[in-house]
Order: structure tokens, then C-alpha cells, then sequence
């Protein structure tokens, strides 16, 4: 086998072995590395997996996920980038950390819930669970696009 057949075999295999660039996600919610990814609006470091969440935005190559470190990181970098194509946002349930279709998740908000960067919300899977932690915390509940209403 030559040479130059040779660097092109390992080019093409290395390209095919390489992490894509930018998104980790097509349809699903994006991975995060905690204590090391950067909130997309205020670059703090994400690390308390509870508030995060993501948007996931049409890019130049497909899909590509936008990492924040609270609920309100998110709709500032959204109010702020009207231009994007929004595709999907993701949220963790509160109590699971599981992430959740921001359309699909109910949303407690209380004064009394400390956040990373004080939206004061947290969101939960099922209604049931958001109508129990807003109760101890005299909060309330809403669904993604309520919580989106001006007080």
C-alpha cells in the first residue's frame, strides 16, 4: 500500500473517529460537563445540574445546544438573539435531574428557591411533584409558556 493511500485511509478514519464539532444532540437534550461547561450568557462555569438548562438552536451544521447555568441566563440569551431558530429546550426536573422538554414541564417559582442566578425557578416533570415543592415553599406553579407571561 502506498504512502499516500495510507494517510488517506487514517484521514478519513480519523475524521469518522472524531467527536462532531459543536452539537452532541440531534433531537435529544445536549451533555453537560459540570464544573467545566460555560453558562451561553453570563460564562459562569455550570455546576449545579438542578437549574440547568439548554436551547437548542438550528446551526450551520444542524443542531447545536447552548448551555445555561439558570432559567434566566436562558430567556436573556433568547431576548437578546431573537435571530436564532429555536428548535428544543431542555430543563431537569427538580427532584431527578432528568431533563425535560421545557414545553412538556411544570415550573415552580418562589422567592424562597435560590438559583444560580436568581431566576428564583425550578421545573419538574410531572404537575403533581411541582404542585408538592411549591407548596413548601409558597410558590407557584406554572407551565413554560405562563412562566414566559410579564408578572
Amino acid at each position: 500500500m502506498s504512502i499516500v493511500r495510507m494517510v488517506a485511509l487514517g484521514s478519513i478514519a480519523a475524521v469518522f473517529a472524531m467527536p462532531g464539532c459543536g452539537s452532541d444532540t440531534n433531537d435529544g437534550p445536549p451533555s453537560v460537563r459540570y464544573g467545566d461547561s460555560i453558562c451561553a450568557e453570563c460564562g459562569m462555569i455550570v455546576s449545579d445540574e438542578r437549574f440547568t438548562t439548554a436551547t437548542i438552536i438550528e446551526g450551520d451544521r444542524g443542531s447545536e445546544p447552548l448551555i445555561f447555568d439558570d432559567f434566566n441566563c436562558q430567556m436573556i440569551f433568547e431576548s437578546k438573539h431573537t435571530d436564532l431558530t429555536i428548535v428544543d429546550r431542555w430543563s431537569h426536573d427538580h427532584g431527578t435531574n432528568e431533563w425535560i422538554r421545557m414545553d412538556d414541564a411544570w415550573f415552580v417559582k418562589s422567592n424562597k428557591l435560590h438559583t444560580p442566578m436568581a431566576s428564583n425557578i425550578a421545573s419538574f416533570k410531572a404537575k403533581s411533584d411541582a404542585d408538592t415543592f411549591a407548596k413548601t415553599l409558597n410558590g407557584q406553579v406554572s407551565d413554560y409558556h405562563e412562566l414566559q407571561q410579564p408578572d
